[in-house]
């Protein structure tokens, strides 16, 4: 019983994890600045540098891949 209580909290928390660096995952209760803060950092993960174009380009496809993952749970 044990080994199944901790195999679940483990997944709960991997799961966890992968959802909250995910685009579009684990962004239900987060602050504006948090995702602002979310989107940089992924961003800055692909190489992009704030101010260049290849930053501001990635910083709309956040906002799009958002808008689409917010509106097929609307629609879902």
């Amino acid at each position: 019983m044990k080994r199944v209580v901790l195999l679940l909290a483990v997944s709960a928390v991997l799961s966890a994890c992968n959802s909250a660096n995910r685009p579009g995952r684990g962004e239900l209760f987060m602050s504006d600045a948090d995702i602002a803060a979310k989107d940089e950092s992924i961003c800055r993960g692909y190489g992009a540098e704030p101010g260049t174009p290849e930053f501001v380009q990635c910083r709309a496809m956040q906002d799009q891949r958002r808008d689409a993952a917010r509106d097929g749970r609307r629609n879902g």
